[in-house]
C-alpha cells in the first residue's frame, strides 16, 4: 500500500534538517567570507586562490553528489547514531546541496554544475545564470527558507 506514514523521532527530524542546511551552505567554502569559509578557513583560501568562488569543485553537481552519498553511507553504518534510522539524512543533505547550486544558478553570476562530469564538453562548460544579484534579493531569503522547510519535512514523512 502506497502513502504518507510518520517515520523516526525528534532525533531524526532534527539531524536531518541540520545536515540539510548544512549542506545548503557547504559549497560556499570556496569563500573565504562565507560562513563554512570562515569554518574551513584554510580549505577555503586554497579552494579560492586555486579556482575562486563559484569556479571551485564545490559548486558542482558532483560534489553534491559525493558529500550526499558520505552523510548517506555514514548513517547506515552499524552502531552508527544508533536510533536513528531512516534515509532521511542522506536524502535532506542531497536537497540542501541540491537547493544551493539552484540558488546560485539564478544569480547573475551563475555556476556551471556538470563541469566534472564526463559528458560532452559544452554542455560541462555551459553558465547557467538569471537575474538575481546575490544576497540582495528577498527571492533568495524565500527559497532558502523553502529549502530549510523541505529538508524538515523530507525527515518527518516518507513514502510507503
Amino acid at each position: 500500500m502506497t502513502g504518507i506514514s510518520f517515520e523516526g523521532g525528534m532525533g531524526d527530524i532534527l539531524i536531518s534538517t541540520l545536515l540539510g542546511g548544512v549542506m545548503a551552505v557547504l559549497p560556499d567554502v570556496d569563500h573565504p567570507g562565507s560562513m563554512t569559509g570562515r569554518l574551513i578557513r584554510p580549505l577555503s583560501l586554497y579552494l579560492e586562490e586555486r579556482w575562486g568562488h563559484r569556479d571551485s569543485p564545490a559548486h558542482t553537481a558532483v560534489f553534491v553528489f559525493i558529500s550526499s552519498l558520505t552523510v548517506a553511507a555514514l548513517w547506515l553504518l552499524p552502531g552508527h547514531l544508533a536510533g536513528l534510522s531512516t534515509m532521511a539524512p542522506g536524502i535532506a543533505a542531497l536537497l540542501g546541496g541540491t537547493s544551493h547550486l539552484v540558488m546560485d544558478s539564478v544569480t547573475r553570476s551563475g555556476i556551471k554544475p556538470w563541469r566534472y562530469l564526463p559528458i560532452p564538453e559544452k554542455w560541462r562548460q555551459k553558465i547557467y545564470r538569471g537575474t538575481l544579484e546575490s544576497g540582495k534579493s528577498a527571492l533568495e531569503r524565500v527559497l532558502a527558507c523553502a529549502g530549510l522547510l523541505g529538508a524538515f519535512f523530507i525527515s518527518i514523512f516518507k513514502l510507503t
